[in-house]
């Protein structure tokens, strides 16, 4: 059976759904690592050739590792990794980009994903829509979440798992994806796990002192101490513009507007996700 067939078959067991490191595995590498580095490590940059030619090695090593590492399973058991899509606003050029990530969520059985899609509302057309919306997500969210790695919409952060937790975790890439998509939601599954470093045994030391400094409550800085950063306004002096503030309601107002149509983009592809785990939902229920 080839992938893609299995993204297209109605029926569907747990077991049949690959981990992240079976998936790595079955890339072109080097279509991989163009993804990889045309996306996240080389993105706004100019690299010379050199630079490049280092960088490939690194991710090869990294690659290499995360290929013979041996996976635990257990710690993502019931998780699955998903592309899930957002939109970015830049502020500075009133420009809204589009990103693709490997989300890590619940798999969720029929009726848990049917609740989301339901609190969702269906496809908003304005910002109040999805502020309510949002409302009833995060209530919907906060009733099940169980760790301080999930965020509002129960997602959780991998960013500090070791390579072994993430590597077992079952990967979903069914729906209308292109190739290069389900290239990049394994690509930012990888930029993800490698948050501290490309090579295995630095990035374990770095998450030890990162995990420690958050059980202390510190900052893993210089001293163990939390970062402390100077004002740029003395503490308790008075707001004074000295004539050189120019409120500029033209442009304001314009960037409000985009920012709340980009939270209706935002709120409109986290639906058609939910859509999509209920769509994985019933090929489980089914098999």
């Amino acid at each position: 059976m080839s992938a893609a067939s299995l993204w297209d078959r109605a029926r569907l067991r747990p077991g049949d759904l690959p981990t992240l490191q079976e998936a790595l595995d079955a890339c072109d590498r080097h279509l991989l690592e163009r993804v990889i580095l045309e996306e996240f490590a080389c993105r706004g940059a100019c690299v010379d050739a050199k630079r490049l030619k280092r960088m490939r090695r690194r991710l090869d090593a990294s690659l290499d590792a995360m290929s013979t590492l041996r996976v635990e399973r257990g710690p993502n058991k019931g998780w699955v990794l998903a592309p899930r899509e957002s939109y970015v606003l830049d502020a500075r050029e009133a420009s809204i980009a589009w990103r693709l990530c490997a989300a890590l969520v619940p798999r969720y059985d029929v009726a848990a994903a049917k609740r989301l899609l339901d609190a969702s509302g269906g496809q908003a057309a304005s910002y109040k829509q999805v502020k309510a919306a949002d409302r009833r997500l995060r209530s919907l969210a906060a009733g099940g979440r169980g760790s301080l790695d999930e965020d509002a919409f129960g997602e959780r952060s991998y960013a500090l798992s070791p390579w072994e937790h993430t590597l077992g975790c079952k990967v979903w890439l069914g729906g209308d994806w292109r190739t290069r998509e389900r290239y990049l939601a394994l690509a930012s599954a990888f930029w993800e796990m490698t948050f501290f470093g490309f090579e295995y045994d630095m990035v374990q030391a770095r998450m030890a002192r990162e995990k420690a400094a958050r059980l202390v409550g510190s900052s893993p800085g210089k001293g163990g101490g939390p970062l402390r950063f100077a004002s740029a306004r003395r503490s308790g002096a008075a707001s004074v513009d000295y004539g050189l503030s120019v409120p500029d309601r033209f442009s304001d107002d314009a960037l409000k507007s985009l920012s709340q149509r980009v939270a209706v983009m935002n709120h409109n592809a986290r639906h058609a996700f939910y859509g999509n785990m209920l769509d994985l939902a019933r090929r489980l229920e089914r098999g």
